[in-house]
């Protein structure tokens, strides 16, 4: 063990004296080492944060989603009665939890605010196994859904209410808040990092239901799989099978499925895109040991007489391979060293570099898991650059090697092959990466090009919340009218409304039971639909086109009779070859506290709304008039002005301030933000694939030109005898491109091969990914091509200036 230490400690000194004789050779691999290490580190912290750990949960494979599927098959919360009946019935799964986000006004602080927060049942932080940083959480029934008696007004706050809105106050365990006016205990603070769903909370207060109801479906259900997964899912398919026979006018046609929550929240799309993101990083890694190897190779042909005269006094072919993979690792550990510096700065900078909602949950944070990764794959690289060399140097031939030594000799022709395979390695990688990188933006701008089918531009949006303890229905219809009224007076205003969501959130809104008058379709005992409540004016602000029928009036208010709007999915769906305009349905629709069936005629079709995220296209939407069902206290204005909008924000507010001090108008922006927010993650992966794409087809040219500089450095002799015996510098030039050339067509070819294989694959993850093939593939390697022309210009002009004369003299 001595012995080797003693060597190993050898071998070190006597490499860094070789590495410190060619600095610029030596400092030159570092960096290279280095900016292929440290992205790769910093890519893996995201892979560790969004891939890894999406669900930071202990034992996030047993928790599970659980959602009602309706007669068409999409999927949908679940109602009260139904999630008791889960709880009661399932043995397979534990600890079922039910959460129902909302917002909230609350009042404790320095002003009221409007907080994202969510009513969850006693046992949601239980479920998730997730440990308040101050307190507790709720006890067993204190959301009162077995015992109404036991219901409590208490409150768990978010690290960020708790840190910034109540100043990290010490004593705040018991300290009293208003939610919606109501007081509510503060009994927990939540641990700074936890979240749900995909947009942070601020409060969790205990859910109240009416656990007989069946038709209001509004609970998001979590639960901890008993079981396997398979076993789970067959048992609550008997349950809703009993349950449509139970009840058979909620739940007839209604299936139960469960979905991991780490696949749910990452999505096949995410996961692919990610994925593809740290294969390519990988590969820039891998064109990055080839460079590497192509220098050490040509330094290890500069060292051959060096090598040949070790051997010849007795050194091992082993000997002499140690020693090289000894340097090699020296100049991996400090690669990797200077990449780590590299990644820590990277991850650092990234939450103010990297574009909100970019990244899900942010980039993450740097850890020893990072540290780990980085010695893990330096010590991959110095086993990927410095084996070529090492192994090179131990079958080398030693009377040859002190015969080339002695007369400047060129390589010999299966070294020069072998550094030809890897200059068309990295073209073909580069080829990939390019062609990848042109698939990722023609799917971007697919993206971006398909029509919402509503106008975007111009567009003020802000949000209100009326709590019923403040604002009964009346009262908060009153508040709507009034507000559009003063709004629209404003100058610059060109109409305004208001209504339960934004377009922009269609995938949020509200499932609503209903049933066409006569017989239903066959097979579909109890169709849904998507449903909302807008004011008069949404479809004319919104820019959403009337199809058939007519639009709200003032008139249709709660004395009035009652209609609804649909789009064309559902007229599509519902009334095939037939004019859905005055036809009645019976709606089970939500109304404030609670839910009511009644019939509703069907006024006119309207657009479908396009949406431009991975979610399938538009489903089947009922629109009803705010004034004769304002379900819900959370209102969304919308405000379209003549020039910015941002500069009538300020004189919007102050027609709120005025109408209720005391009510706050949160999310105040433009509704082109939101959507542009929309390509926040495919616009950064794009550019992170192109940065990538670039590097590769950087380093591909570095790699090409230094192969070619070398091989004239060592046929000097060669072509100079050449032009002595008569042949012309384009002769020359033509014939070193031509040399220079021939791996980077092989590189192409293979590259196309490979890229062909990898775009079949994107078309199933990526939308329109197929839409500019041949564009994309004549691109990048037209792009190679001329790259590597130039690289291979470069060497062959220099070596027409060869003087045949001195290199003559010199042999």
């Amino acid at each position: 063990m001595i012995d080797w230490l003693h060597t190993l400690s050898a071998d070190a000194r006597f490499g860094l004296r070789v590495l410190w004789r060619a600095p610029l050779v030596t400092f030159s691999i570092i960096v290279l080492l280095a900016l292929g290490i440290g992205v790769n580190a910093a890519m893996f912290g995201i892979a560790d944060a969004v891939l890894l750990h999406a669900v930071r949960y202990p034992d996030p494979r047993t928790l599970v989603f659980v959602w009602c599927h309706d007669a068409q098959g999409q999927p949908n919360d679940a109602s009260p009665a139904d999630f008791m009946a889960w709880r009661e019935r399932s043995k397979k799964l534990t600890d079922i939890a039910a959460w129902m986000p909302t917002w909230f006004v609350v009042s404790g602080s320095d002003r009221p605010r409007q907080l994202g927060g969510a009513r969850v049942t006693a046992n949601f932080f239980r479920t998730l196994r997730v440990k308040p940083a101050l307190g507790r959480t709720f006890l067993p029934d204190e959301d009162g859904l077995v015992n109404p008696e036991n219901a409590a007004h208490s409150v768990v706050i978010s690290y960020r209410y708790w840190q910034e809105d109540l100043a990290g106050d010490p004593n705040v365990l018991g300290r009293t808040i208003r939610v919606n006016s109501i007081p509510y205990t503060v009994i927990g603070v939540a641990p700074r990092d936890f979240q749900f769903w995909w947009r942070p909370h601020d409060l969790w207060i205990p859910v109240t239901l009416n656990v007989q109801e069946h038709d209001y479906r509004a609970l998001v259900v979590v639960a901890r799989l008993a079981a396997p997964r398979a076993q789970a899912a067959a048992e609550m398919t008997g349950i809703a099978r009993a349950l449509a026979k139970e009840f058979p006018k909620s739940n007839q046609g209604w299936t139960i499925q469960l979905d991991n929550l780490e696949d749910w929240f990452l999505g096949d799309t995410l996961r692919m895109r990610l994925l593809l993101l740290c294969g390519a990083v990988s590969l820039v890694l891998l064109i990055v040991c080839i460079n590497v190897a192509g220098l050490l190779l040509a330094r290890t042909a500069a060292r051959s007489g060096e090598i040949a005269v070790r051997i010849s006094l007795g050194a091992s072919p082993r000997r002499i391979a140690r020693q090289l993979l000894t340097e090699s690792a020296m100049l991996a550990l400090l690669g990797g060293a200077l990449g780590l510096a590299i990644a820590w700065a990277m991850i650092q900078l990234a939450p103010k570099a990297v574009p909100a909602d970019a990244i899900p949950g942010g980039p993450g944070e740097f850890s020893a898991a990072i540290v780990w990764f980085t010695l893990a794959v330096s010590i991959l690289t110095c086993l990927l650059f410095g084996a070529a060399p090492a192994v090179s140097a131990a079958r080398r031939d030693v009377q040859a090697a002190l015969k080339d030594s002695s007369r400047g000799a060129t390589a010999g022709r299966a070294r020069l092959r072998f550094r030809q395979m890897l200059v068309a390695a990295e073209v073909a990688i580069s080829l990939a990466l390019l062609t990848g990188t042109w698939l990722m933006i023609g799917s971007l701008r697919e993206l971006m090009r398909a029509d919402p089918g509503f106008d975007a531009h111009h567009l003020l949006t802000l949000q209100v919340y009326l709590p019923l303890a403040n604002y009964n229905t009346p009262r908060a219809i009153a508040f709507e009218r009034q507000a559009a009224d003063r709004v629209a007076a404003l100058p610059g205003v060109r109409s305004v409304s208001a209504g339960s969501i934004l377009p922009l959130f269609y995938s949020l809104s509200m499932q609503v039971r209903f049933e066409p008058e006569g017989s239903p379709p066959p097979g579909e005992m109890s169709p849904s639909a998507s449903y909302f409540s807008v004011g008069q004016d949404y479809f004319l602000t919104f820019g959403i086109p009337l199809r058939r029928g007519r639009f709200f009036t003032r008139a249709d208010d709660a004395k009035a009779s009652q209609v609804v709007l649909v789009n064309e999915s559902f007229a599509a769906r519902f009334y095939p070859g037939q004019d859905p305009v005055g036809q009645r349905i019976q709606l089970n629709r939500p109304v404030r506290g609670g839910e009511e069936t009644t019939a509703v005629q069907v006024a006119g079709v309207v657009g479908d709304i396009k949406w431009t995220d991975m979610s399938p296209g538009p489903l089947p939407t009922i629109y009803s008039p705010l004034a004769q069902n304002l379900f819900s206290g959370e209102l969304w204005f919308a405000v379209r002005t003549a020039a910015n909008p941002l500069e009538l924000a300020p004189a919007v507010r102050k027609e709120f301030a005025a109408l209720d001090p005391e009510e706050p108008v949160e999310q105040v922006g433009t509704l082109e933000t939101m959507v542009n927010s929309q390509f926040a993650q495919p616009r950064f992966q794009s550019g992170v694939m192109m940065a990538f794409a670039l590097m590769a087809l950087l380093l591909a040219s570095v790699g090409i030109y230094a192969v070619n500089a070398h091989a004239v450095a060592q046929r000097r002799g060669e072509i100079g005898l050449r032009i002595a015996l008569g042949a012309t510098r384009g002769d020359v030039l033509r014939e070193v491109m031509g040399r220079g050339l021939r791996p980077t067509a092989a590189g192409i070819g293979i590259g196309l091969v490979a890229s062909a294989a990898m775009m079949f694959w994107l078309k199933s993850v990526l939308v329109g990914a197929g839409n500019a093939d041949p564009l994309a593939f004549v691109g990048a390697a037209l792009l190679l091509a001329l790259a590597a022309l130039a690289a291979c210009y470069l060497p062959a002009r220099r070596a027409t200036r060869i003087d045949p004369a001195v290199t003559l003299r010199a042999e």
